[in-house]
């Protein structure tokens, strides 16, 4: 199965440090020493996230948000939206990623083509 996705840059005009950059990624953050519970991160720069989130977070909650291939990455929760069913959270990275690093976040997923999956029917 095929996902398209899109992916979109929100430019710095809007008071913030960095250029956002949108997405739809599936994440897990887990607070020190708590289980990790599922994330769908929504944008993206190299300086935090925003995220929708199942269960709800403080502000000042330190969580650790782990993306697939990447190393966990420690954050501070710096404001939250929302209740039942579901919560937006703005997180603030300890350590500001590396533009590489993002590239590599946000890159599109390379397509797998399945050969010989089709084959001509003789008749």
């Amino acid at each position: 199965m095929f996902i398209d996705a899109e992916l979109s840059r929100i430019p710095i005009t809007d008071g913030r440090k960095a250029e956002r950059r949108i997405v739809n990624l599936a994440a897990a953050l887990r607070e020190s020493g708590a289980k990790s519970s599922k994330i769908v991160v929504v944008d993206i720069s190299v300086g935090g996230f925003k995220a929708e989130a199942e269960e709800p977070h403080q502000e000042g909650d330190e969580v650790w948000l782990k993306l697939a291939g990447l190393e966990p990455r420690r954050s501070r929760v710096i404001w939250t939206r929302g209740g039942e069913p579901g919560w937006e959270i703005g997180c603030e990275f300890e350590w500001p990623l590396h533009p590489r690093e993002l590239e590599v976040i946000v890159a599109p997923a390379p397509r797998k083509i399945v050969k010989g999956v089709f084959r001509r029917v003789e008749r």
